[in-house]
């Protein structure tokens, strides 16, 4: 089961409860703080409200320049009123030297904060040394309360980046299954069009779940409550990048099937006509499926330091295996020397994306990005005991080696007779990882 991240998630509601109650808790203080007497310090909670940022990371990074922007603005405000009033012209002097002031501070996007606080300050009134002194006071005081604000009620925004993967993981998965279920019994132009159709706007949807990310991201940083989430932002971002190199290869397929799907038949059968390919390439489709719905459960199941996403783990090994399994019962039913080379192309496209699929789900990439994350962050300690099957042995290793050999010099025997090459997984630093060990 995917780790609970429900409880630390903050939502609109609570942010808005947030802001409401530091806001107020800011003009409160300003009140006991300033001598009695003075214009209400509405400064107070609008600089409160500026400070708070939806995450712990962002409040501190921004607060510093935000109360920079706010300062410049009263002061020019001050400055201007003191000296030479307010009119129209003197107005129009005080936002020029304002946007001039915001653009030498490197505030970015709190630029505009510095006219507006100056023509804030005219409205409160600012005519004399002693309001100056006031409004600047009640800027501190509320970039102070929002910055405790946010260290004493930090946002984790974990859940809804969670979400956005696995929402993007189940409708790939939804159109895995539909092209599997389609295949056989309306393998149409039309049809395998709108397999392609469907890919390339899933392939937009990375660009949503890539701003979810950022916002869980930042909300980890330098936040005591997610303590136990320090890895998320990793974790998360590891899955995302894997469902987008998917997404791509699903595209790349879908487009191969189209151009099957397409291609005229010129006295003989078109690719994928024959009934025995189609099923073979739809049940190897469903294993697929299965594996990436899988996939997105394990990649919200290590968010934790603590986390042990074993069961996750040998579930979606269990359906690569019948993936692959699937797609070398597939590659079989291919081979036939008398087809020609428009449909061999095509044949080779179709597996090589088939190949590329699976080859993206493997346990053991996410094992061994783990172990990188959590080795970068200095949280190894925390990790729970792996099981044996990770843990290689150097002589069974060397007897896996040798029979693993023997087993691809068989293969690649058999390929040359027959002209097709099994799936073979890419061997990569981290092969060794291999989830099942016997």
């Amino acid at each position: 089961m995917p780790v609970e991240v429900t409880s630390e998630t903050q939502t609109n509601v609570a942010r808005v409860t947030r802001l409401t109650f530091t806001s107020m808790a800011a003009y409160l203080l300003a009140l006991w703080i300033l001598p009695k007497g003075v214009p209400a310090p509405l400064l107070a909670p609008l600089t409160a409200l500026l400070v708070v940022q939806v995450s712990f990371y962002e409040t501190i990074r921004s607060g510093f320049w935000r109360v920079a922007a706010v300062t410049s603005g009263v002061l020019l405000a001050v400055l201007f009123a003191g000296t030479v009033g307010f009119s129209w012209w003197s107005l129009g002097l005080t936002i020029l030297a304002a946007l001039v002031v915001g653009h030498l501070l490197p505030v970015g996007d709190q630029m505009l904060e510095v006219p507006i606080s100056a023509m804030l300050i005219f409205a409160l009134g600012a005519a004399n040394e002693s309001a100056a002194t006031e409004r600047v006071v009640e800027t501190l005081i509320g970039a102070g309360t929002g910055l405790a604000a946010s260290i004493l009620l930090p946002a984790v925004r974990i859940r809804p980046a969670a979400d956005a993967l696995q929402n993007l993981a189940d409708k790939l998965s939804s159109l895995i299954r539909t092209v599997g279920r389609e295949l056989p019994a309306d393998f149409t132009p039309a049809t395998a069009d709108n397999w392609e159709r469907t890919a390339t706007t899933l392939f937009g949807e990375i660009g949503r779940t890539d701003h979810a990310l950022a916002a869980a991201e930042h909300s980890v940083r330098l936040n005591p409550r997610a303590r136990r989430l320090v890895d998320a932002g990793a974790a998360l971002r590891n899955g995302v990048e894997t469902m987008e190199h998917f997404t791509l290869s699903l595209r790349g397929l879908t487009r191969a099937l189209a151009d099957a799907a397409h291609l005229e038949p010129e006295g003989g059968p078109r690719p994928l006509d024959e009934e025995p390919i189609r099923a073979g390439l739809a049940e190897t489709m469903g294993e697929i499926a299965a594996s990436v719905s899988a996939y997105g459960l394990l990649a919200r199941s290590d968010l934790a330091v603590d986390a042990d996403p074993g069961h996750a783990e040998r579930q979606l090994d269990e359906h690569i295996r019948a993936a692959r399994s699937s797609r070398d019962r597939l590659a079989r039913l291919l081979r036939d020397p008398a087809v020609g080379d428009a449909r061999w192309a095509l044949y080779g496209e179709i597996l090589m994306q088939v190949d590329r699929l699976i080859e993206q789900l493997r346990v053991e990439h996410r094992v061994h990005a783990r172990e990188q994350w959590r080795g970068r962050r200095g949280v190894t300690r925390h990790l729970p005991a792996r099981p044996a099957r990770v843990v290689d042995i150097a002589g069974t290793g060397l007897r896996r080696a040798a029979q693993t050999a023997a087993d691809a010099a068989e293969r690649s025997a058999a390929a040359a007779d027959l002209g097709i090459v099994p799936w073979r997984p890419r061997q990569t630093a981290h092969s060794h990882h291999h989830p099942h060990r016997r």
